[in-house]
């Protein structure tokens, strides 16, 4: 029923789009390791309450992060939920759906809130562990790996941040995970948008669009910080061109 219900609510299958590969983890052990992987990477989290009192389909979404995950106990904790005003909505028996993206695999999953603690932008939520967590690849937002030997070097511009420059790991046609050699100061927010994310591909293809940061992590033993990058306002013959170059770079890779 969840994986029906959010399939409606992200668009993944109708009946004439990409198909989808769907697997649901649902071992204790599991569940903790994916919340934890969440929570290290930084992940932008969507979160969508059901309305009270309207229409049963009516939903408010919102964006949160992971930031504590107890096994023990089988529970975990959010950032407070953007907008604000969301968070006065949380109250015994409130479940909420959980959702987010991270190299082409959708992860979703639904979880009972507990209890809350701190004010603020110090407030907590915590939630039960979910009882399963469903991750759906889609055929359209496969990611290929790019050579570091020829590495595409992209640059992002901030409203209010120094710009940011780096090379390509890997792409899909929705998004980018970028390589930044040392730590990133100041310390990046999920979620923040950039006003241009600019780069070439490798037959010439210029590529110019808005960007939002869905997940960053700092490797210490390779002293490189990755982003993933989510494309945004992309234009029709953009997205195309994105899409041929990264279906012909699979079929190279293959061979």
């Amino acid at each position: 029923m969840l994986s029906s219900l959010l399939g409606k609510l992200f668009g993944q299958n109708n009946g004439s789009g990409p198909q989808s590969t769907r697997s649901v983890k649902h071992r204790v052990s599991d569940i903790g390791d994916l919340l934890r992987q969440y929570q290290a990477e930084n992940h932008l989290v969507t979160a969508e309450l059901a309305i009270k009192g309207g229409n049963p389909r009516r939903s408010l979404k919102t964006s949160t992060g992971i930031v504590a995950v107890d096994s023990k106990s089988r529970t975990f904790a959010i950032d407070p939920l953007l907008p604000a005003e969301a968070n006065k909505r949380l109250s015994a028996g409130i479940s909420i759906q959980f959702s987010l993206s991270h190299g082409g695999v959708r992860h979703q999953f639904e979880s009972q809130w507990k209890t809350s603690e701190g004010v603020g932008d110090q407030q907590k939520h915590w939630f039960e562990f979910p009882k399963g967590i469903e991750q759906v690849q889609m055929r359209d937002a496969f990611r290929v790996k790019m050579s570091q030997a020829h590495p595409i070097k992209v640059a992002l511009t901030h409203p209010e941040k120094p710009p940011m420059a780096g090379t390509i790991a890997d792409l899909s046609a929705s998004g980018l995970r970028l390589r930044i050699p040392g730590v990133i100061k100041p310390r990046p927010t999920r979620g923040e948008e950039y006003t241009s994310c600019h780069f070439v591909l490798s037959d010439g293809t210029p590529i110019v669009c808005r960007g939002r940061l869905m997940h960053w992590q700092y490797d210490p033993d390779l002293d490189v910080t990755f982003m993933g990058v989510q494309f945004e306002e992309l234009d029709g013959n953009t997205q195309r061109a994105l899409s041929r170059y990264v279906t012909g770079v699979q079929r190279k890779q293959r061979l």
